[in-house]
């Protein structure tokens, strides 16, 4: 295993992702690639809207890739950076694809089975059209919770 794409968006769960798949590439001598995806507003509500909304939805995702490149840094873990917009899962399975990563690291939630299905969830949407393995890192409040991660093949 030579390549891992880690999902983030500065959420805890995300997090919880970026940690374990830093130490899964220390552990493999592999590299990652840190992936965060602006979702796209809806374009019916205007353009000066739009624009508004898409540059603070892209502010947030290059914190969020500032927050996760130390943890690559600090353990000396070859890492590169894309920010992307978009549909979140279909960008992210785009550019697991275009890399020939190995692993997809993601993270949960933890919005337990009702709220997911109301809400929808990435890490699922991933699980289910993902073409190679994919990995989904609960962050530890929902490890005590009794959710562990799973490696989903």
């Amino acid at each position: 295993m030579k390549k891992i794409l880690i999902a983030t968006d500065g959420s805890p769960g995300s997090m919880a992702a970026v940690e374990e798949g830093v130490r899964l590439a220390k552990t493999l001598g592999a590299g990652v690639t840190f992936v965060a995806v602006a979702h796209a507003p809806l374009p019916l509500l205007g353009d000066p809207y739009y624009q508004r909304a898409l540059s603070q939805n892209l502010a947030v995702m290059r914190t969020a890739l500032a927050k996760a490149t130390p943890y690559a840094k600090e353990r000396h873990i070859q890492s590169e950076t894309e920010l992307l917009e978009g549909a979140p899962a279909q960008a992210i399975l785009d550019l697991a694809r275009s890399r020939e990563v190995d692993l997809i690291v993601v993270g949960s939630r933890g919005l337990g089975a009702v709220k997911g299905a109301l809400l929808g969830s990435v890490s699922l949407e991933i699980v289910h059209q993902a073409d190679r393995p994919v990995l989904v890192a609960r962050s530890i409040d929902q490890q005590r919770m009794g959710r562990s991660s799973r490696i989903a093949v």
